[in-house]
């Protein structure tokens, strides 16, 4: 059943419900006067008073409503239908307790009042049987049956719209903390993280003096090496292992230092304020070339990762060049982390296989290439393919590979989330592109196309 007809027949039979429960016309007005002030008002404190306001002028009713702490799971009152003049009326009595069903305790009519469960959800604790408050009917005792039930169906709908302004409240308040949240990532990260410009230029400043160093050294030696043979060999081990160090440094920098410039770009971009003011990604586009400017810094980047899993690196960045006529307007930083996201599974997930000419290979490759027309006449698309050997990806994984926390049966062994390919989709369909993977022979094809 679709979900249309789901709800076409759930409303035939609420139809039938109503029409079962008899209510009189006033009492339909009550519960139509209770759901348009839930409405209009927006505090919790004005949706208390409206839930005992309401049957106190359509029915004289005497009424009080408590609610259970979330935290304490202690019964707090917070509403009195006639509230004492000069002070709050804020005690609970002894007889009101958190309870499963209806009961009378004196005079007293008194009934739980049920949350609706939302399930996954973490913004509203749960309580056993999802209790969220109690409802008492002072002199309750004189009601009719048919009053009584009335009472009780007009709680169930103060029960839903006490839940439904819980998690508004508390949604108001999350979004809060992230807005304070991002400022103070901005303040205490983002700002200072800045500051590693300038530790790495005197670094490679520090390196370069070094090298110079180096040559002031040799011309020494030669003067040396004549006069003090002996003196000479001993300098220069000296120096050798001075020189030795010197370029390990060197290389040690260019590394922390591209490590840098990614994680700060992937900072910058992921922590991007307006992220969260408006709730989806907000792009900020630029003119670049997509294999220079993105792909070709990434696969440096995986160039170790690649070493350590068996794949070689340097002739896919050599073989491959630099594509012609793949310039996008994208959002470099986002688009980069696409493109990463790609690679690094690519190389966790190869596997070794017998290829066509019976050799056996573990393999990750990626193109970038202009596809004409391929968003229509006239608006080319420009299409990043990874592929990776291995077993190839069955249907059934293919149609939800891009699914948030899906993973494929066979990946189970290898560390993950599933989150990764999801991010892939949510930036390239922003970007106006689309996402998908070709099961081969001998391995997976993941790729992405997006407008030139």
């Amino acid at each position: 059943m679709n979900t249309f007809a789901a709800i076409l027949k759930r409303i035939e039979q609420k139809r039938e419900d109503y029409a079962s429960y008899g209510f009189e016309k006033l009492e339909m007005a009550a519960l139509s006067t209770f759901f348009d002030l839930a409405q209009e008002y927006d505090s919790l404190d004005d949706l208390y008073a409206v839930s005992v306001a309401v049957p106190r002028v359509f029915f004289g009713l005497r009424s009080n409503l408590y609610m259970i702490d979330p935290k304490s799971e202690s019964i707090k009152w917070v509403a009195n239908s006639h509230p004492p003049s000069g002070h709050a009326e804020d005690h609970v009595p002894h007889y009101i307790r958190i309870t499963h069903t209806p009961y009378q305790d004196g005079g007293a009519h008194v009934l739980p009042i049920h949350g609706k469960k939302i399930s996954g959800s973490r913004a509203l604790p749960q309580r056993p049987a999802d209790i969220i408050g109690i409802y008492e009917v002072s002199q309750g005792d004189h009601l009719t049956e048919a009053e009584v039930f009335f009472v009780e169906k007009y709680v169930n709908r103060v029960g839903y719209s006490l839940n439904s302004k819980f998690l508004a409240e508390q949604n108001i308040q999350h979004l809060k903390f992230i807005n304070n949240l991002v400022a103070d990532i901005e303040h205490n990260v983002i700002v200072p993280n800045l500051h590693y410009k300038h530790y790495f230029k005197k670094i490679r400043k520090y390196l370069s003096i070094n090298k110079e160093i180096e040559s002031a050294l040799d011309h020494v030696l030669d003067e040396v090496k004549a006069q003090e043979p002996n003196l000479y060999a001993r300098l220069s081990e000296t120096v050798e292992r001075m020189v030795v160090i010197n370029r390990a440094m060197f290389r040690d920098q260019e590394k922390i230092e591209r490590h840098y410039k990614h994680a700060s770009l992937f900072l910058e971009t992921l922590l991007r304020p307006d992220h969260f003011l408006f709730g989806e990604y907000i792009l900020k586009k630029a003119p670049c070339d997509l294999w220079q400017d993105i792909v070709l810094p990434q696969l440096q980047r995986y160039r170790d990762f690649f070493v350590q899993q068996g794949i070689v690196v340097d002739p896919m960045i050599r073989d491959h060049g630099q594509p012609e006529d793949i310039q996008v307007k994208a959002d470099r930083g986002l688009m980069a982390q696409v493109v990463a996201n790609l690679l690094s599974n690519a190389a966790k997930y190869a596997e070794w296989v017998v290829d066509a000419s019976g050799k056996r290979v573990k393999k990750v490759d990626c193109t970038a290439s202009l596809v004409e027309a391929f968003f229509g006449q006239g608006h080319d698309g420009v299409r990043f393919d990874v592929f990776s050997s291995g077993p190839p990806i069955n249907e059934e994984d293919a149609a939800r590979i891009f699914d948030e926390g899906f993973r494929v049966t066979q990946s189970e062994s290898v560390e993950g989330t599933g989150h990764g390919l999801q991010f892939v989709k949510n930036v390239v369909e922003v970007h106006g592109g689309l996402v998908g993977l070709n099961a081969k022979e001998h391995g997976n094809e993941f790729y992405f196309v997006i407008p030139a």
